[in-house]
């Protein structure tokens, strides 16, 4: 070693004594504060997306896809691994849906700035809608969660990835031929066959419009079926009961807001006159054929050309068959007003089911039903169901018949 170095060498104890204090002095020293983001997406409470709500605290999280480039790179590079161009079988779905939670759901603290500005919000949120949301503050982990303390939170537009805003293509088609029923002594009504099959029923988490009653699950329907292409119209309501309950009348306008007993009563006098078991869909059933048994994320906007909504809001669609049918030849099954289903009102299950069904017990003009495909507000997806009494109330209620098809003839 030159001598030049050895005579500067610094003693072990001095050596010693100049790191510890640089380590005192990196301890005192004020950290420098961690950079605020803003991340875009659907906030929802916690205990509305998870299987077990007692089981977790129902703060607030963000479904993030936007906001940052890490963000979007994220949901960019889910969509492109794990949305094929086919679109979502079911299993499809659920890989999407655990992936988006695993790497983009983060958590606001409880205890943010932002959240005593929305006290109503913050305190009881459990049953309110997601909302479209862009929340600004510090990110960091903890027991393998992601947590944000917002420090802002506001309203915001959110766009998704063009894959997941594509038409639903169907997987199957449909096997048999159309069957078509007697309707009255002129009248018929064209039924078209829906294939067996599994889809993850709701709306995922990540989407927004989401609310707490749509849980996404998977639904099997081990048998196929036939449904009727339109919903049931005046004339032809009018042919069987003789009466016509509508406010808004034209002939091809559906029924309207027809009472629960006079739907039942119209199904049994089809049954015998055709000598075949026609009912109201169940909820699953209703979904799954107005999605042509796809497990894509149902936004309102792909619906469109299907809308058969008409110009003056809730009061009144379009006639039947004004706007296309959906790739297995069923109109008018989005529009603004309720289709009734065979089943209750009712939450959905946060399990996997097959063939679900959960008939109403004693009705009367307040007990609900759940209604299915009002679209006429962008607050609601093609998984929207609501709870719906005999009265229309702010929306009217239409419904369509289901044939059924004997276990024997069922493909399974």
């Amino acid at each position: 070693m030159p001598r030049f170095w050895r005579s500067r060498r610094p003693s072990l104890a001095a050596f010693i004594s100049v790191t510890l204090s640089i380590l005192v002095w990196a301890a005192a020293a004020p950290r420098a504060a961690a950079a605020e983001m803003t991340l875009r997406g659907s906030v929802v409470c916690n205990g509305a997306c998870v299987a077990e709500p007692k089981d977790v605290a129902h703060d607030l999280v963000l479904f993030a896809i936007d906001g940052t480039e890490d963000v979007r790179a994220e949901v960019e590079s889910i969509a492109k691994e794990l949305y094929p161009k086919k679109g979502l079988d079911a299993e499809a779905a659920q890989k999407l849906l655990d992936r988006f939670t695993e790497r983009l759901k983060y958590h606001i603290a409880p205890d943010s700035p932002a959240l005593k500005e929305i006290k109503k919000k913050a305190t009881a949120h459990y049953c309110m809608p997601a909302e479209a949301r862009e929340v600004t503050g510090t990110v960091s982990e903890k027991d393998g969660k992601k947590w944000i303390s917002a420090t802002r939170i506001e309203p915001c537009k959110l766009k998704y990835p063009a894959r997941m805003l594509e038409a639903d293509k169907p997987f199957v088609t449909p096997g048999r031929e159309p069957l078509t029923l007697k309707v009255g002594d002129k009248l018929t009504l064209k039924c078209v066959p829906i294939p067996a099959g599994k889809f993850l029923m709701g709306t995922p988490h990540y989407m927004h419009p989401y609310y707490v009653e749509e849980y996404p699950h998977l639904v099997t329907l081990t048998r196929d079926y036939y449904l009727a292409e339109i919903p049931v119209t005046q004339e032809m309501y009018e042919a069987v009961m003789g009466s016509n309950p509508s406010a808004a009348k034209d002939p091809l306008f559906p029924v309207q807001n027809p009472a629960f007993a006079e739907v039942e009563k119209f199904c049994a006098l089809v049954s015998e006159k055709n000598g075949k078991k026609v009912r109201l869909p169940t909820a699953a059933e209703w979904e799954y054929a107005a999605r042509v048994g796809t497990s894509n994320p149902p936004f309102a906007e792909k619906y469109k050309e299907q809308n058969s909504s008409g110009t003056s809001g809730f009061k009144e669609p379009l006639k039947v068959k004004s706007k296309k049918a959906n790739a297995w030849g069923l109109y008018d099954m989005a529009s603004c007003w309720w289709e009734i289903t065979g089943d209750r009102g009712a939450y959905h299950v946060r399990k996997s089911v097959v063939d679900p069904h959960y008939p109403p017990g004693v009705e009367n003009a307040r007990s609900q039903r759940t209604g299915r495909g009002n679209l006429a507000g962008a607050a609601w997806s093609m998984a929207t169901h609501e709870f719906i009494t005999e009265k229309g109330g702010y929306a009217g209620q239409k419904f369509r018949v289901l044939v059924e098809i004997e276990a024997k003839d069922s493909k399974r």
